[in-house]
Order: C-alpha cells, then structure tokens, then sequence
C-alpha cells in the first residue's frame, strides 16, 4: 500500500495506465485461449466396434475433428452389453445379464428394423458368424415347430407337391405320431395327404425331437419370410436362426446416424442443478427441448471449434439431460408411460440416454433403452439400461439431428441415488489373485462434500495407477501419436514373440493382455494376425480394435498387479519390501523389461535407449512430478454460472500472470511509464492480473 499512496498521477495518466493494464490482462487471456487443451475424444466402448467420423477443419478449428461412432456393420443384438438391472414393466420382465436379442422379440422391433421382412436365407447371407443354414438343427428354430402342417403347406412354396417321404421330417412326424395308418402313403403328395388325414393337417412339427433334421431338410423353407408364420411377432430375436448375428447396419430399415451434428461436452454437471431449459432431451412425444426443475444432472454441450463464447452459436450451451435422475412421457395407447429422458441419433430402435453424468472425474457415461409394442399400443423406451459409450470433458459426441424451439413440458424427477465406484483403501493387502477377480474401477471416488480432498479410486497399495500410467505415457509416446501411436515390427525372447508396440503406452501386440483385450472385438483375431505377421496397420484400425479407454485399462490393470506383486518382493537396494519412489522405479522396470527382469539393470529392450534403471528412474520422476502438479480436489468444482471450472481457471492463470509480467516488464525497461518507473511498473502488473482473472473468469 505504501509503494501505491507515494505514485501521483493526474486523471489523464490514470485512463493512459488504465488502458495498458487491460491490454496486458486481455492478451493474456487471449494467448492463454490460444492454446486450449487437446480434446480427449475417447471412449469407454464396452468392448463395441467403432469407427472414425472425420469431421473436415474451418476457419475457427483448423485441424479435422475426429469424432468415435459405432460401427454398427459390426453391432448386433448379440454383441452388445447386456442389461445392467432386472426390471419388470407392463407385463414383460428382463433379466441383468441378458443381452437385446434375449429380451427383445420381432414385435418390438418391427416398425424400427422390419426383422419380419426377411428369410432365413437373407438372414444367412447378412449374418457375420459364418455358419450355414445346413449346420443348424430345426430345434434352433422354435418358431416352426410350432407351425401346423397345413400353414406350413401353405407358405413354403412348392411344398405341397412334394411326396411325404421326400420330406423327412414330415415324414417322421407322421410316422412317430401314428397320423397316418394307411400304407404307401410315403408316395403321395402332401397336399392329398392333408385333405385324407386332417389330422395330419393339424398336427404340429414340434410333436416330435426336431434336433436330428436340418434346417435344409424342408425344401424351400429357408426363402419363406418371418412374418408368414403363425405367432412372430412374440418371437424372440435369439430364436430365429443366425438373426442376432445380423449388423443392426443391415436390417431392412438399417440402425445409422441421423443428421450430422457432433458436439463437443463442455461440461458436466451432478444432481445439485436445478431450473434447466435449453436442453435437446426429451422424448419422441414430448419433444426434444423438455425443461428440468430439480436433480438436473447433464452435460454441456458447445460447437466442436471450442472457441468460447466469442464465437457463440444458437447450439452453444445446449443441455442433454440424464435420464437416469429424469424421466418424460412416452409410449403409446395402452402402454403409454413414463421413460428416461434422452434422444435418438441413431433411430427409434433404441434411445441414447445420458447416465452418471460425474463433476468428480470429468467423465460420463451413456446407456441405450428399448420398448415393447402390444397390439394396443407401444410402450415407453424402459428396457434397460444397456451399457453404450463413456465419453470425457471435451470430448466429441454425435448428437444427430438438433432442431430448434422449445418445448413446455417439465420433466420429473426419478430420486435416482448417485452409485459412484468407490476408492481402493489406502495400504490394502488384495493379492493379485483378488485382483482379476476385482479389476480397476475407471472413474475417481466421489467426495462427501466438494472441500474434501479426492483420492481417484485408481489407488492400489497408495499407488494411483492412473498417474503412473500418465507417466509411461509421457515417456513413451510423447510426440509420436498418443493413442494411435504404432510402433515398428519387432520380435523378442528369441524370436518367439513377434508384434508392434500399440497407443499410448507402447504395448506390444504380443501380450497376452493386449491380445484377449482386441479379440474380444469382433474381427479383432484377424487383425491380430495381420498385425503379428508383420503387417503395418492403420490408425483408424487400431482405434477399431484398441481404442483408447481399452488402451487405459490393459496397462492399469497390469500396473495394479505388478504393484501388489512387487511389494511382496525384497528389493536388493535397500534390503527391504520395495516401497515408495523404489516401487515405481520397480514396477516401471517390470513394465519395460518384463516381470522377471533384473533389478536396477543396466541393459535396454532391443531397440537400445533407456536402460532399464534409466527407463524406472525417468518414470519415478514423471510419476512424482503429475501427482505433485495434480489438485486435490475435484477436477470440476463448478462456479455454477455459466462459465469454466476452477480447474480451467488455474490451469491459465498463471500464463495469464506470467505473460502480464513479461509485457510489463518491457514496458519497464523500455522507459514508458510517465510516473515513477518501478512504481507504475507493479501498479501496472497488478491491474493487469484483476484484469487477467476477471476476463478468466467471465471467458468461456
């Protein structure tokens, strides 16, 4: 205060002074927004197919914008996740577990796909499995035995002027089942047959075992549509041959993307948000702009250019409420109902809801719902929730069609309790063994109040496996593609072990984990083949059969086990359990060189640089500088107005003080204050830093 009451300046002086302060403060900020972080756009997948949607780069955002969508030429009903919860609803039930083609039948899903319009023998030619139709027992296929001779007669074609003997299971339920008693009978046409032998005419296939006769045992039934036999409709989608093995791509009316607009998540907010109503969510009856009062969880959404509210757009700040703590009418006739709020970019087949929307770790997850139809009406999308994608802040999300207006419908709340994955406790004893029974959880412990300090549930043994993962990530990646990092082919233990090093963190094609990870991708055996044959693969197949979140939870779960393992162990160093910075260094030798790899060892892998003792120390150093560089608290503490978090805030400051700082200091040098120099320096310097936080804190 003192430096302040002795600068004398006159009015004219003050304005001059005042200008230069918010320049320096306002080109702080704008070079700090010059430089925002690099949108994570990856993806918990579940394990689901993706593909790379490049949307070309304007003006405001130079470079191509890569946006994850399903792949949905390789989804079918029975590769997606299945129902997390058992539930009951207007007569129908589900169980957890299960996945869409054990719950959903043809029914339900006729006027989204048309499943009815197709033949076994089209089925057989969509289907991506590979089995035929001649492989395939008549008792795989329910929906026929229960057909009657004579409605089978009368939509297979031809079949009628076929001789009884000619058709063997035709053949064998007349015979098992006494039917017919007259002799020769085997010569006659199945259509005298039936006019002899009513009987015969209504007797039914599955009277007797159909598990000896093929699907190709009655002639022509594979070109006979579903919706010609009796009862389809309440037919389950895995109980007619090969159809839940057909891409939801390639249905009749085929699952795809609706519209072609992707967002970036800005933000993303808990229950504690009340009064929302720019929001996209809602309900094909009730619109898609439906207001929320209370428990409003939701994301934020903004134009993908991200360049703040200096280039605001009618799509900026867009909500897509949770459907776990909303829900909205929908349905119709007898089934009309209440049903998670959400939308529908990919169809009516199913609706995307936005589920756990979490402050704490930034991240949020989807689901997808489905519905039943009676014939008087169709219900609400309530079977679910099936787990869909997870997305990051400022990730891109495909949001399809985005139509304008507002609605006035308000929707009510569930009283939904959040479900958070809770932190490993500190100094835990879990033995590796426990561990792959109990793999880490991927998102960080929710505090008990917003002071409290967070520990991320990617704690093992007060490790956090998270950091140490970011800090193998730094060394081996940094520069070289992140996640579609591809390494040169390479062969190590004598040749016997042969691949490429994958993403982020370097991990070679070879490894078992790495391995059962892109297997379980349909297709993902192939490419491992290719890949481990020497074949150089493309990124946009890499990010199809190792995405980034997979990529992030093979090395934490490998990490995780080799902590337990190793503090088990006497390190030779200091001739006790290997703990602390020694425990890094450790683990990270282990994860370089392998598990039985010597101690502080002096050699390199085979493409030379770090040794082993270099490559453990390099990490510890990484490790110990993010977790020192890191906040405790929540990485989303919002100021609940509109603008940034306290995490952006302090990320830029310091830029922000630090070029103000700089610009005054040529200032200084330069000899053009008209006040004392020193003085109007600092005076200058702090009115640039208010100028700095407030622009910060007012900028989006």
């Amino acid at each position: 205060m003192k430096v302040l009451n002795n600068v004398r300046f006159d009015l004219n002086k003050l304005i001059w002074l005042l200008i230069r302060a918010t320049a320096i403060g306002l080109i702080s900020v704008a070079l700090a927004l010059e430089f925002p972080g690099i949108a994570n756009a990856s993806s918990e997948l579940n394990s689901l197919p993706v593909r790379i949607w490049e949307i070309p780069g304007n003006d405001q955002q130079k470079s191509a914008t890569r946006v994850l969508l399903p792949d949905w030429s390789q989804i079918t009903f029975s590769n997606l996740p299945p129902v997390s919860n058992s539930s009951s609803w207007g007569g129908r039930s589900w169980s957890q577990g299960k996945t869409p083609d054990q719950i959903l039948q043809l029914g339900d899903l006729s006027e989204a796909l048309k499943p009815e319009i197709l033949s076994l023998e089209s089925i057989e030619q969509l289907a991506t499995g590979g089995t035929n139709l001649e492989n395939i027992s008549l008792a795989a296929f329910p929906l026929l035995g229960r057909q009657k001779v004579e409605k089978l007669i009368q939509i297979v074609p031809n079949l009628s002027s076929f001789k009884l003997k000619e058709v063997a299971p035709l053949a064998s339920l007349a015979s098992q089942t006494s039917l017919i008693n007259a002799s020769n009978t085997g010569e006659l046409p199945l259509s005298q047959l039936m006019s002899k032998f009513p009987q015969f005419a209504e007797a039914s296939l599955n009277q007797i075992d159909l598990s000896g006769f093929s699907l190709m045992d009655i002639p022509s039934l594979s070109s006979v549509n579903l919706e010609q036999f009796e009862g389809w409709i309440s037919e389950r989608i895995a109980d007619i041959p090969l159809l839940n093995q057909v891409p939801l791509s390639s249905f009749p009316i085929p699952v795809g993307e609706l519209g072609l607009t992707a967002m970036r998540i800005d933000m993303i907010y808990g229950t504690a948000e009340s009064k929302r109503s720019n929001t996209i969510s809602g309900s094909n009856v009730e619109g898609f702009a439906v207001a929320c009062e209370k428990d409003c969880a939701y994301i934020e959404l903004d134009d993908l250019e991200n360049s703040g509210r200096k280039l605001a757009s009618k799509l900026e700040g867009k909500q897509w409420i949770s459907g776990k703590y909303q829900e909205v009418q929908g349905g119709s006739g007898c089934l009309a109902g209440w049903e998670p709020t959400g939308r529908h970019p990919f169809g009516d087949a199913f609706k995307v809801v936005v589920m756990e929307p979490s402050e704490t770790s930034d991240t949020v997850d989807t689901a997808l719902y489905f519905r039943f139809s009676l014939p008087c009406g169709k219900s609400p999308y309530i079977i679910g929730p099936f787990p869909f994608l997870s997305y990051q802040t400022n990730s891109p999300i495909f949001v399809g069609k985005v139509e304008g207006g507002a609605s006035n419908s308000i929707s009510r709340p569930t009283d939904a309790v959040s479900s958070p994955k809770l932190s490993q406790p500190k100094g835990s004893n879990q033995q590796p063994s426990q561990l792959k029974q109990n793999r880490l959880p991927t998102k960080k412990a929710i505090p008990k109040s917003k002071g409290d300090c967070v520990q991320p549930a990617t704690y093992i043994n007060n490790v956090d496996v998270a950091a140490l993962s970011e800090a193998i990530a730094n060394l081996e990646s940094a520069g070289s593609g992140d996640y579609e990092a591809i390494g040169t082919a390479t062969c190590a233990d004598g040749d016997r072990n042969c691949g490429r090093a994958f993403g982020r963190y370097q991990l070679m094609s070879y490894r078992e984990d790495v391995q059962e990870a892109i297997a379980s991708v349909p297709g993902g055996a192939e490419f491992l083949k290719k890949v481990n044959s020497g074949t150089q693969p493309t990124s946009e197949e890499l990010f199809q059969y190792f995405p980034p979140a997979v990529q992030d939870r093979v090395l934490q779960n490998s990490l995780a086990e080799s902590v337990v393992g190793t503090q088990q162990e006497i390190d030779p160093k200091t001739r006790q359990l290997f703990s602390g910075d020694r425990l890094i260094e450790r683990v990270a030798q282990k994860h370089f060189g392998g598990s039985s790899s010597k101690v502080d060892a002096s050699y390199s892998d085979i493409l030379g640089g770090y040794s082993l003792k270099q490559y453990g120390e390099k990490v510890k150093t990484l490790y110990n500088y993010n977790r020192n560089n890191s906040s405790c608290i929540s990485s989303s503490i919002s100021n609940h107005s509109g603008g940034e978090t306290w995490t952006w805030r302090t990320r830029w400051l310091p830029i922000a003080a630090t070029i103000s700082m700089v610009l005054g200091s040529i200032k200084f040098f330069r000899g053009e204050f008209s006040v004392r120099p020193k003085q109007s320096f600092l005076l200058q310097v702090i009115l640039g830093l208010a100028v700095a936080i407030a622009a910060t804190t007012l900028t989006h």
